[in-house]
């Protein structure tokens, strides 16, 4: 039978059990020894999760709203299903909120606001918005977390933890139970620290107000009061406006405003690396007028970070995907999972084969974007290859973003849209800022390459003398052997060093004015041509030695 002792609170742990086996989880109940024989390991039926989510209270239905964002994770039924929770709940009486404000803001109201309406204009299951006008006449939103609410989740993230290392035996082949409860905590920690949401909220104003997709202006991120925020108080810019489905335009400017909502997501993975990651309808907000299109982008409490090496595979899946090519995706994915498993990586390329051929005999504007990463990410699960959670938030973004401008446009090319942003990603990474630096860690890690050539090869002769790889070879001391393989590693070294100094030279001269920025003026270009020059008389003499001295 299992045992939750390690929990803090019996009592938490008494409620979760009574409430999985009342809703008829067979497993969980298998396990618990209530059966006599135990069941093969299995999720409760979609709408049966749900309803065990809603009983057990606000940290279960965030992570189950977290777990609508996975589909590598989840098949499409448990995905729609876990779509309907929704964290609204009845506000708290103004009584009880006030003194949440004034504790943590270290001032009584009066002095801070000129105003605060006491009816919450919206409310979830972690905090609740209050309207309010700044003394200066600002008009504000002010959002005010939960009394208590901290202390109840952090008892229920023991509960999963525990949870977890008893699930992790039967269910850790299709997934990391431990790791997804440490990402959920991380989740919800951010989300239970406002601090960290304007921080957020900054960090998205910053890079979304400098972009060059768009116009100064057109995008807006809600200004932060940091002098009234804290860890449960956030305070921002109040913007009028409606949502972007409620905007009522000419067809051509529908079509504009959907793909400027998608450029606006699509900038923030591919070239911020920081996104925000719950773009649903009602964080969009049309605050244009009869000359431009402008958009607001609300709510930046749950966002996720794409390192480089994730983004430079992400940019390489999609740019699979646009241009139909089943290998690119199949690595793609190979190098974003792990899997504990071996994989037959010819298997899922054909497999993906199948799925690009099927979506792309439909017209460009019929492709659905969401659609087709949602097939790409059950082609993985099928195969055992866990993905990082980002993944699923990213595909859950792209989801939420194309759905908004199909809204607004029927029509809506999303591969049309996305293919220029694709490309400047991939432009960003070929010439970027830090091309001089990459390329230096290049070349020396060639130089190291051909240093250690010799001995590697040596060690390799070796293990096949001796037939460690499988093959019985004895021609090692043999003259000439001796006389061939010496001049071999000659003309490869000098192949090498050839080939290494004009790839130095090419990205050092496309770096152009982005690395000039670093260096005096004109030494750019005069190292990149010498290293091209010495890299073409290289290949050149290999070339002749191997015609005269073949």
């Amino acid at each position: 039978m299992l045992s939750l002792a390690t929990s803090s609170s019996r009592n938490r742990q008494a409620e979760i059990i009574e409430v999985v086996v009342r809703n008829g989880w067979g497993y969980f109940r298998s396990q618990l020894s209530f059966d006599a024989k135990p069941q093969k390991p299995s999720l409760p039926l979609p709408e049966v999760l749900v309803k065990i989510l809603i009983d057990l209270g606000p940290t279960f239905v965030k992570l189950g709203q977290i777990l609508s964002t996975r589909p590598d994770l989840l098949s499409p039924e448990y995905i729609e299903a876990l779509e309907t929770l929704q964290s609204d709940v009845p506000a708290l009486p103004w009584h009880e909120v006030a003194p949440v404000l004034e504790a943590e803001l270290h001032h009584p109201l009066q002095q801070l606001f000129a105003e605060v309406e006491p009816q919450a204009i919206a409310a979830g299951s972690l905090a609740q918005v209050h309207r309010g006008k700044l003394t200066n006449g600002d008009v504000v939103a002010i959002k005010v977390q939960r009394p208590g609410i901290g202390q109840v989740i952090e008892q229920d993230l023991q509960v999963l933890q525990s949870l977890a290392e008893i699930f992790k035996d039967s269910l850790g082949e299709a997934y990391d139970l431990p790791g997804l409860v440490e990402e959920f905590q991380t989740s919800l920690s951010g989300e239970l620290d406002f601090r960290r949401e304007a921080r957020n909220t900054e960090q998205l104003g910053r890079n979304l107000a400098k972009s060059s997709l768009w116009r100064a202006g057109q995008v807006v991120v809600p200004r932060v009061y940091a002098e009234l925020t804290s860890e449960q108080v956030l305070t921002l810019e109040w913007i009028e406006g409606v949502k972007l489905a409620q905007a009522t335009l000419p067809p051509s400017r529908q079509a504009d405003l959907a793909a400027l909502a998608t450029q606006v997501i699509m900038q923030q993975m591919f070239l911020d690396g920081f996104f925000h990651a719950d773009p649903h309808p009602g964080n969009f907000l049309y605050i244009g007028d009869e000359q431009e299109n402008r958009i607001a982008l609300l709510d930046c409490g749950m966002v996720a970070i794409l390192d480089p090496q994730t983004r430079r595979i992400l940019t390489d899946l999609l740019v699979g995907i646009i241009y139909q090519q089943p290998r690119q995706v199949a690595q793609a994915i190979r190098e974003l999972g792990f899997t504990q498993l071996e994989v037959d990586i010819r298997a899922i390329e054909s497999s993906f084969d199948r799925l690009l051929r099927r979506f792309y005999t439909r017209p460009l504007e019929e492709i659905n974007m969401a659609e087709l990463l949602n097939e790409a990410l059950r082609i993985p699960r099928e195969n055992k290859i866990q993905m990082p959670g980002t993944i699923g938030l990213f595909t859950k973004a792209v989801a939420n973003v194309e759905g908004i401008a199909r809204q607004l446009d029927p029509l809506f090319p999303f591969v049309d849209v996305a293919r220029p942003v694709i490309e400047r990603s991939i432009q960003q990474r070929l010439l970027g800022p830090k091309i001089v630096q990459d390329a230096t860690r290049s070349t020396l890690y060639l130089s190291r390459f051909l240093i250690q050539f010799p001995q590697r090869l040596d060690v390799l002769v070796d293990r096949l003398e001796r037939s460690e790889l499988g093959l019985n070879i004895r021609w090692r001391d043999r003259p000439e052997y001796q006389q061939s393989l010496s001049k071999a590693m000659r003309r490869q070294t000098l192949a090498l060093v050839s080939g290494g100094t004009m790839i130095s030279g090419a990205l050092l001269l496309a770096a152009g004015s982005s690395a000039s920025s670093t260096l005096p003026a004109g030494f750019t270009l005069l190292w990149s041509q010498g290293l091209i020059g010495a890299g073409l008389t290289l290949g050149a003499w290999v070339v002749l030695e191997f015609i005269l001295r073949p």
